[in-house]
């Protein structure tokens, strides 16, 4: 059996079956966490995400395919990859009436600066919601619509894909309320794992949450000043660490710039807004299987968890 992580450290189940994919609103989700075979932390943030890169290059014995968005996750693990030599394909995925433009420009121009090799594929998304959506959506029972075509994505890979998801995020649960100090919490939710659930159950290695590898790396971006900070409300003004990433990873590499967090949908058509054929097929999703489960934590629990 594939485990997506470090020796299995982060495992799910569905009705106490390992790895398996939900099937109906009453699956009932677990996350399963065990770090008898996952070494002690070692270092800073920035050591960690060497860390992790580097037990991902020893942990696999295929090629490395990254999917790079423009965002600053898949940012990051192009860089990283980059500084420590690890080979890689890196593919773009282009839609039409440039819908994704921003994302894809983003993505070129990182690519670029940094002198890696890539390929843009052009994707049909409507075609694809039209035709194979629903296909998909079976095979996987993805709870997401926006991650379907992502799945899709992964057909067109040959080796190892890897995605820039399950990045340390941070959310301040009274919002936009700074009257009195607010808990803040992290996600370790169904939804961030489908990827990985659809190849896992394909028999197909990956490291679509390659944030998620190593708890270290978690471990480490937690203790950062800047989360410390965050989390216990001496940052007037934040709501969540979203806009702190720039501000982090710059430490590391001084030439990243600042990206807004993208829907994928900036096109001159939707301008950020889901388009209709992928909120009908949403719908449709949580009909059939809900919305999927969410944990969220708070620092004192994530620290007991691992």
């Amino acid at each position: 059996m594939n485990k997506p992580t470090l020796n299995g450290w982060l495992s799910w189940s569905y009705n106490s079956i390992p790895y398996g994919l939900r099937n109906s609103k009453e699956d009932i989700y677990k996350l399963h966490i065990d770090l008898s075979n996952v070494p002690a932390n070692t270092g800073t943030y920035h050591a960690e995400l060497y860390n992790n890169a580097t037990m991902m290059r020893d942990y696999y014995t295929g090629q490395f395919d990254v999917l790079l968005s423009g965002g600053i996750d898949s940012e990051i693990v192009v860089r990283t990859f980059k500084d420590l030599k690890i080979h890689h394909n890196t593919y773009i995925f282009k839609f039409e009436n440039n819908i994704n433009h921003r994302d894809v420009s983003s993505a070129i121009e990182i690519a670029e600066g940094l002198n890696i090799p890539y390929k843009v594929i052009d994707f049909n998304l409507e075609k694809f919601f039209e035709q194979e959506a629903y296909d998909i959506f079976q095979k996987s029972k993805c709870i997401r619509a926006g991650r379907l075509p992502h799945l899709k994505f992964l057909d067109y890979l040959d080796n190892i894909p890897i995605m820039g998801e399950a990045e340390p995020y941070w959310y301040r649960e009274l919002g936009d309320d700074y009257t009195q100090k607010s808990v803040w919490t992290f996600p370790l939710n169904e939804s961030n794992h489908n990827a990985s659930m659809y190849l896992d159950s394909l028999g197909r290695e990956n490291i679509c949450d390659w944030y998620e590898f190593n708890p270290n790396l978690i471990r480490a971006f937690n203790e950062l000043p800047i989360i410390q900070d965050l989390i216990n409300d001496r940052t007037p003004g934040k709501r969540s660490s979203w806009t702190s990433r720039s501000i982090i990873h710059k430490s590391i590499w001084p030439d990243i710039t600042h990206k807004h967090k993208l829907t994928g949908y900036e096109g001159s058509n939707f301008t950020g807004v889901y388009p209709e054929y992928l909120v009908k097929m949403q719908d449709f999703m949580t009909s059939q299987i809900g919305s999927g489960t969410e944990y969220w934590y708070t620092y004192d629990e994530l620290t007991k968890l691992f």
